[in-house]
């Protein structure tokens, strides 16, 4: 059942780095037809800005899971690299656990915010106003996709192992 979990979430996770993939085509695509538009049109739009802006928050939170499970997330490891593998095993374990503890509290409130957005029907006011959820949305789903996968990572036996061989490479 864990193994089938962990499949549809590598899934998801594989998804939705394509699609923050396809929306970093947008945002050039979109950026290089108004510059086109209006500096030799002299035609601009008056929603790319808003598209491009949007497009940045989702497509970052689309792929922070990805980047959690691969382990690509800044990551200060000089204490880590210096500490017997044993040692090094037991303290990866308590940051998964720190980490997955404060993605998931993140998420909560984000998507318990989300909630509230969409509810009381909150608008982002700007030239064409769109609800707030459609964009907040997905924070709450990229930090709780990362906690499931800081969640993942707490496997003592694979952290120990990892770490070992890592020291007898050095």
């Amino acid at each position: 059942m864990l193994r089938a979990l962990g499949k549809v979430h590598d899934t998801l996770t594989q998804w939705s780095f394509v699609a923050a993939a396809i929306l970093l085509f947008v945002i050039f695509y979109v950026y290089c037809q108004e510059v086109l538009l209006r500096y030799i049109l002299n035609s601009p739009t008056s929603w790319s800005s808003e598209v491009i802006s949007y497009a940045q928050c989702v497509s970052a939170f689309l792929v922070m899971p990805l980047l959690t499970k691969l382990g690509s997330h800044v990551a200060i490891t000089v204490v880590l690299e210096r500490l017997k593998p044993r040692a090094a095993g037991i303290l990866a374990w308590f940051l998964s656990l720190v980490s997955f503890i404060i993605c998931a509290m993140g998420a909560w409130i984000s998507l318990d915010e989300t909630l509230r957005q969409y509810l009381e029907d909150v608008q982002l006011m700007k030239v064409h106003p769109i609800p707030q959820w459609w964009i907040s949305i997905f924070i709450g789903y990229g930090l709780l996709m990362s906690a499931f996968h800081f969640l993942r990572q707490m496997n003592f036996r694979s952290l120990s192992a990892a770490y070992a061989a890592r020291s007898a490479v050095s």
